[in-house]
């Protein structure tokens, strides 16, 4: 069998060659990208360059010109010879082809054959005609340009020079370059040297690279085993937040409260259970025995009044706990829809506490609060109210002792309405207080004057409150009082 660990490894490289290999290609397409970029925008800059050397070449020669009559140079003589000796050494020196053409853009001097008379010689320029548009650039202001035509072929570098000797143009100075012959070293040479470079910063970033995805897939793995014992509601398992980088140490972090949360939400869950279990186990195990004790005659006849008040009293009890399981149920599930009304919460209040009127005689409580509430009318869903209301009050008089004081009052507010429900008694301690909405929850046993219930009166009182958009608080002093308020707005 494969072990777990071995199966874990197997898991984790998939995850982490991705990774690698994603982070790598980033890195690639970087590079390819800024090598073309560096490849068009030299080989730009090199044309320019090699126009603008053209041009200051074609200048140079044209500039020393001495001849101050245009009809003796384009006859030939000592200045078009002078000329041509300069054409022919620029020419050399740079590999471009010069050669000057008159206004009918003949050609009438070169490096290969000198003259115009000799022409035949040279293979490139006899015959060599240049065309009119040429020729009117040219003559005009000059150009240099790339072309790819008939007259001068294919990836040429083309350079043009008006020739005005007196104010008379005589022609136009052309310089030729292959610019394939001339850039492609020049490409090359960078190629090579981006290409070397590349391969370094590969390496390096690879190393990198790697060590950067380790980095981050293997504290996820780590993640991964600790969420699978969550899975299986091991919550003693914890994640390392010690991480260098912050972000996986505020995951670990989040994944580490989520697991204490769900761990107090399993025990909340267990108790419920248990609790449920219990308030429904005893009653029925009541009930049955005081019925089976009425029906065989073990009950005498006098006594069985008493014993079916107590079984009504048991049965309410259940009832109270299915309501209140029913209640959550359609909460949860988002199957109670809000009926908004206007009415008067102070007289709701007065009405809900009326049933409570026997117990509040017997344990000889004294309500306040109602002697200077008039109208306070408020838009929410009656009937859920009522149920908040019902639930706050029932605790009230449950948890106030013989003689003591429930205060009960409503009042409008800026933004709507706070009802405040006070009793005196023992309080509860501020770690129980900051609980006490949370799903079965129940306060302390030992400190409770009634253990029964699951836990959900409260929570149910929360849900409502914020299914109104309103809020509900709780505060105590131990010993004195304990004190619920809720607002809601209009």
């Amino acid at each position: 069998m494969i072990s777990e660990q071995t199966a874990g490894r197997r898991k984790k490289q998939p995850l982490f060659r991705r990774y690698f290999f994603i982070t790598a290609s980033i890195v690639v397409l970087a590079l390819l990208i800024l090598g073309s970029t560096m490849i068009v925008f030299t080989a730009s800059q090199w044309w320019t360059e090699r126009t603008e050397a053209l041009t200051v070449n074609a200048r140079s020669i044209v500039s020393a010109i001495r001849s101050n009559d245009p009809d003796k140079f384009l006859a030939g003589g000592p200045d078009m010879d002078d000329f041509i000796d300069n054409l022919k050494i620029v020419s050399s020196a740079t590999g471009s082809d010069f050669f000057l053409v008159d206004n009918d853009g003949r050609v009438i001097a070169c490096k290969e054959a000198g003259q115009i008379h000799k022409l035949d010689d040279c293979v490139y320029h006899a015959g060599l005609q240049i065309t009119e548009n040429y020729m009117l650039r040219a003559i005009r202001s000059g150009f240099r340009d790339y072309i790819n035509d008939e007259v001068f072929g294919s990836g040429k570098f083309v350079i043009a020079v008006p020739v005005v000797i007196h104010d008379t143009p005589i022609g136009a100075l052309f310089g030729v370059e292959d610019a394939i012959t001339g850039l492609l070293p020049y490409v090359l040479s960078i190629l090579k040297t981006f290409f070397f470079s590349m391969i370094v910063a590969l390496l390096l970033c690879s190393i990198l690279i790697y060590f950067f995805t380790r980095g981050i897939t293997r504290p996820l793995y780590e993640m991964e085993k600790v969420t699978k014992h969550f899975a299986k509601g091991e919550f003693q398992h914890r994640a390392n937040e010690n991480y260098k980088r912050g972000y996986l140490s505020e995951f670990a972090v989040a994944l580490n409260q989520m697991a204490d949360e769900l761990a107090v939400e399993e025990e909340a869950q267990r108790s419920f259970i248990a609790n449920v279990s219990h308030e429904l186990k005893t009653p029925m195990t009541s009930i049955g025995g005081f019925i089976d004790g009425i029906l065989d005659g073990t009950v005498p006849k006098e006594q069985e009044t008493q014993y079916l008040r107590i079984v009504s009293k048991e049965i309410r009890r259940l009832s109270r706990i299915v309501v209140s399981m029913l209640n959550l149920s359609k909460i949860e599930a988002g199957e109670v829809d809000l009926s908004p009304v206007r009415y008067d919460i102070g007289a709701q209040l007065f009405e809900t506490l009326l049933p409570f009127e026997r117990t509040i005689d017997d344990k000889q409580i004294q309500i306040e609060g109602f002697e200077d509430m008039g109208v306070v009318n408020v838009t929410a869903d009656r009937d859920l109210i009522q149920q908040v209301i019902y639930n706050l009050l029932d605790n009230a008089v449950k948890f106030t002792p013989q003689g003591g004081t429930i205060f009960v009052n409503a009042k409008p507010t800026e933004k709507g309405v706070r009802v405040t429900i006070r009793n005196s008694g023992a309080g509860v301690s501020n770690e129980e207080i900051s609980r006490i909405f949370e799903r079965f929850y129940k306060v302390d046993k030992s400190r409770s004057f009634d253990v029964k219930g699951v836990g959900l009166g409260l929570y149910i009182v929360k849900t409502i409150i914020n299914m109104h958009d309103g809020t509900i608080r709780a505060s105590s002093k131990e010993g004195e009082y304990t004190e619920f308020s809720f607002e809601l707005p209009n």
